[in-house]
């Protein structure tokens, strides 16, 4: 028999979700295209991610679609000055390297069981980014290094973590999305104050997380070096 009296599911959600999606889609390529590329020196072609072994979150993927690299300064960035977005061919390799190595990877993930800081900005039981499905692709100093999680199956798909490799701290920064819309605007505020001295100069940085604080005074400094 089937049930005909109670529809056990809507249709008409269907539609709303997926134009939704699509917004979300068209949102994000035009931040990159608009906002971050045209102040970035990237490399002339997108990334192949057919052979990563992850499922690449698609705020990341859609950086590698444009670029396979991301560099905010155009020179003596050494990969970690400035904002450097990584080729994703060596993401095993990058992220033990940050690490020191997997023996290094283990360490870190025990030292941090219960002391990673949240949004709030606590330690907490969040887990650590040396966990698996974790990978390292972004920096903005020697010691600073943003890692995402690329675990599908994770509630933490998607977060990205900072971690700092001289105090040997890790912090929950936000999600990529997020990361894309704050880079963006520590851009523009940037390039503001790099007009002139009464430029920018009155933007708080202080409802930010730290880690995201950080980083903006790392974007800034790049553009008005």
């Amino acid at each position: 028999m089937v049930c005909i009296a109670e529809p056990c599911g809507s249709l008409s959600d269907v539609p709303t979700k997926v134009n939704n999606e699509l917004v979300k889609v068209e949102n994000r390529l035009s931040l990159i295209q608009d906002r971050l590329r045209p102040n970035f020196t990237c490399s002339t072609m997108p990334a192949n991610l057919n052979k990563v072994a992850y499922d690449i979150h698609p705020a990341l993927a859609a950086l590698w679609h444009e670029a396979e690299e991301w560099h905010l300064l155009a020179s003596d960035h050494c990969d970690v000055y400035g904002f450097n977005v990584w080729s994703p061919a060596w993401l095993d390799e990058s992220t033990e390297m940050v690490f020191d190595g997997k023996d290094g990877r283990e360490e870190w993930l025990k030292k941090h069981k219960n002391q990673v800081v949240n949004k709030k900005g606590n330690q907490s039981s969040i887990p650590s980014c040396a966990s698996n499905g974790w990978v390292c692709c972004m920096a903005f100093s020697e010691f600073d290094y943003l890692l995402i999680c690329l675990n599908k199956d994770s509630p933490a798909y998607g977060h990205v973590h900072h971690i700092n490799t001289h105090t040997k701290k890790e912090s929950y920064c936000s999600s990529m999305d997020e990361l894309l819309g704050h880079l963006a605007n520590f851009i523009e505020e940037g390039k503001a104050r790099a007009d002139g001295p009464m430029f920018g100069r009155n933007k708080s940085s202080s409802t930010l997380p730290r880690p995201l604080r950080l980083l903006r005074k790392a974007v800034i400094d790049a553009i008005c070096r």
